[in-house]
């Protein structure tokens, strides 16, 4: 299959999710984020949005890494999110290693954790800046997802359509619709801690563990996340498959 064969198909899939039935804000965002990073050769994705009080938070991410660096920058108040959620414009270091005065406590982690170079392209509405999604590469001297067709601004495109889905018949602003999208991050993270506790795992495993636990039962994630932290569900059932 041709990369462009691979795009379309990974859109029609992308996009079919959002209007079908039983639509899952964190299982898309997730989904996006894998797809962002396979379709465009990197190493890892990572979205981060704007609450209601206008401060960033890391709402889905391709694996854990990513998520330890996304939290990273929102903490210690500088990084490429941050830079480009302010500013509204693309932000690309193609030498991590060589921007620790831009950035000297991001890039040092960073380049810790394997990572080479980034680049964060905003997230889009009415001319506002909701957020921004962010490719990390373990390359320097590349803008990450340059290789071939560019997709990133497309995909995040996608992610701020589908922060707004649930919107749809409902009177919500956009600002309710994404603290509903963090409330429902904030279960799942508490979850994901519970199975990994429980059964010993890291945090990329027991997400993966949640995820088809939810596809089992025919609820969404954040609904799955809330039953089990809520003591509806056992994680020693979750974690046995059953």
């Amino acid at each position: 299959m041709t990369r462009e064969a691979r795009v379309n198909e990974a859109f029609a899939g992308l996009t079919g999710t959002l209007v079908g039935p039983g639509y899952d804000t964190v299982e898309f965002l997730h989904r996006l984020t894998e797809v962002c990073t396979a379709l465009s050769g990197t190493a890892g994705t990572g979205l981060v949005v704007a609450d209601r009080r206008g401060e960033l938070r890391d709402i889905a991410y391709s694996n854990d890494r990513v998520r330890r660096l996304e939290a990273l920058q929102i903490a210690v108040g500088e990084g490429p999110c941050l830079d480009c959620h302010r500013t509204g414009r693309e932000v690309v270091e193609r030498d991590l290693d060589g921007a620790r005065a831009r950035w000297p406590r991001f890039a040092q982690q960073a380049v810790e954790l394997g990572f080479r170079s980034v680049r964060a392209v905003p997230l889009r509405l009415d001319g506002r800046v909701m957020g921004a999604l962010n490719v990390f590469d373990v390359r320097t001297g590349v803008e990450p997802g340059q290789d071939g067709l560019d997709i990133v601004q497309p995909l995040a495109d996608l992610a701020v359509i589908a922060l707004l889905q649930q919107r749809y018949g409902r009177e919500q602003t956009a600002a309710e619709e994404i603290g509903s999208a963090l409330a429902d991050r904030t279960a799942v993270e508490r979850a994901k801690g519970v199975l990994a506790e429980a059964g010993g795992l890291d945090m990329d495993t027991a997400f993966e563990v949640l995820r088809s636990h939810a596809r089992r039962s025919g609820r969404g994630v954040a609904d799955s996340a809330r039953d089990l932290v809520g003591g509806a569900v056992d994680p020693a059932t979750v974690l046995a498959g059953d």
